[in-house]
């Protein structure tokens, strides 16, 4: 077949793919969210992806990637917000524009000042009376959750840079020598070990630092003697490994979020309120230790700077739980205070008063589609039971585990209705947010509408760089020639059949995963696991 064929062929899968986007998908959703980013590939050229998430009329959740457009001009707030507005115009899809989740860099916060109007269809805008040039615009501006992990960790590892780089001298220097691997890997039989090589981390990912020390601490015995042994000295000691142990530990829970937030086929929105917990009380637990008191000070800074006030949109998401509500949300702000010494009830009175605010703009939106309401079981995944039992108190917390018991009745406000409601009691992680919504849908027509569009916020941009990958298969050195249209061509056709298969997205990050993993210098990987050291 001619490379003319193939050209057609792949423009006209293109096309009937854009097609079913635009007039079967979309059509069929109340509003969408973005995500989007920009990357630069090996052929030296930047394209920003943009990413469309939404939950469908079988409630549950899909993205789609609608856009990979190079951008050869500055990184500018404005090049960025020309780029995003011009693929969503092509969608027709400019009053559906619910969200747009964004990393924390500034030229983002401008982007989002110019797209804030021009999305602003779906909800409205509101002027202030007394000052009629100030509008608020409701376009939700997510900043990625795990780009703020990211800045508060790396904040405190460059307290512990000596130390790391220790280890990453000790890895080179096992890794530069063919004849020092095979010594390496003698020395691990001879002790009874699985022989392995370590990967090195990378400076501007620090979970990647994270996961060398989690896959070298277990070979800390044999390591450190032929280490020490080949050089000549205790390059490595115990204080080393010890430092290395406790940050190994002290990083798991911030991996273990990143990993959690980073999903995209269930809700993270609601899930972002219980890991800002986790974290500051981690922080609190482990304020006396002599090791990390260096590290968690930064650290506490920064995730101050970020989450001392708490996003509206977590708090709306943790509401919208039917196991929280507001009392969940007093009783999670009161754990929470426990571990920072901040007074949280004038933000609990505003979530409420934000909260009913926002429910009125969907009231105007959608009470004519208003059915006559009906009590539904309610659905039973979520965040795992024991962050519920610290916010209850323990997994006997009052509610119920059926259906709500109270069912609004004419002329009560739904919102209302739902908060006033016992809440669910349904801790194990089979429990599923969508599918109760999904149940309860014509008790709270307009209510779950909200919900839905709460929901299907991504809280990251993992979304968006989890297409980069792919991008970087497509654009090599071998293939610098691909014009921009057909590597956009590429991309889209590849995400929508892996959307089929529902694996456009791996929670865990597998190939930086297998980078440290799979290192085994045997050729029997069936051999002993390598946390067997004696």
């Amino acid at each position: 077949m001619s490379r003319f064929s193939t050209s057609r062929d792949l423009e006209k899968l293109f096309i009937d793919t854009i097609n079913n986007l635009k007039h079967i998908v979309f059509p069929g959703v109340n509003s969408i969210c973005l995500t989007s980013d920009i990357w630069s590939g090996n052929a030296k050229e930047d394209y920003i992806t943009v990413v469309a998430h939404f939950i469908n009329s079988d409630w549950q959740l899909k993205k789609h990637v609608i856009g990979f457009r190079l951008i050869e001009e500055a990184h500018t707030g404005t090049n960025i917000a020309e780029r995003i507005s011009d693929v969503v115009e092509a969608f027709g899809m400019t009053d559906k524009i619910f969200a747009i989740s964004l990393d924390n860099a500034s030229s983002n916060n401008n982007a989002m000042q110019i797209l804030a109007p021009i999305f602003s269809g779906y909800l409205g805008v509101d002027t202030d009376p007394d000052n009629p040039s100030k509008k608020t615009y409701y376009v939700v501006h997510q900043r990625c959750v795990c780009h703020v992990i990211n800045l508060i960790v790396k904040s405190g590892l460059k307290r512990l840079k000596p130390y790391i780089e220790i280890f990453r001298t000790a890895i080179s220097y096992l890794n530069a020598s063919n004849k020092r691997i095979a010594e390496f890997k003698d020395y691990c039989l001879l002790k009874g070990v699985r022989p392995r090589k370590f990967g090195l981390d990378m400076d501007v990912r620090w979970n990647s630092t994270y996961l060398m020390l989690k896959h070298l601490i277990p070979y800390k015995n044999v390591f450190s003697v032929f280490i020490n042994g080949n050089i000549g000295y205790a390059a490595l000691n115990g204080e080393h490994w010890y430092v290395a142990e406790k940050v190994c530990e002290f990083l798991e829970l911030f991996y273990e979020s990143t990993v959690a937030l980073s999903g995209v086929y269930y809700p993270t929105s609601p899930l972002v309120l219980h890991h800002i917990i986790e974290i500051a009380t981690h922080f609190h637990e482990c304020r006396g230790d002599s090791k990390l008191e260096t590290v968690i000070g930064p650290m506490r800074m920064k995730f101050e700077k970020y989450w001392k006030k708490i996003p509206m949109l977590y708090s709306f998401a943790f509401i919208l739980d039917p196991r929280a509500k507001l009392r969940g949300l007093h009783m999670a702000l009161d754990l929470l205070a426990k571990s920072t010494s901040y007074n949280y009830n004038l933000y609990a009175n505003e979530v409420k008063h934000e909260l009913f605010k926002l429910y009125n703009k969907y009231e105007n939106k959608f009470a004519a589609a208003r059915p006559a309401r009906t009590a539904h079981p309610s659905g039973l995944t979520g965040k795992r039971k024991q962050a519920w039992g610290k916010i209850f108190g323990g997994p006997g917390g009052s509610g119920t585990s059926g259906p709500s018991s109270n069912i609004p009745i004419a002329g009560t406000c739904e919102l209302t209705a739902y908060l006033d409601s016992d809440n669910v009691v349904a801790y194990d992680d089979s429990f599923d947010i969508l599918n109760w919504w999904h149940d309860h849908k014509l008790t709270y027509p307009v209510l779950s509408i909200m919900a839905k569009d709460i929901m299907s916020v991504p809280v990251s941009t993992t979304s968006s760089e989890s297409c980069f990958s792919q991008s970087g298969r497509i654009l090599e050195d071998r293939r610098r020639r691909l014009n921009p249209e057909t590597v956009e061509q590429l991309i889209i056709i590849k995400d929508w059949e892996l959307a089929a298969r529902r694996a456009q997205h791996s929670v865990e990050d597998l190939e930086l995963e297998e980078k440290f993993k799979n290192l085994w210098l045997d050729e029997d990987n069936a051999g002993a696991a390598a946390g067997d050291e004696s």
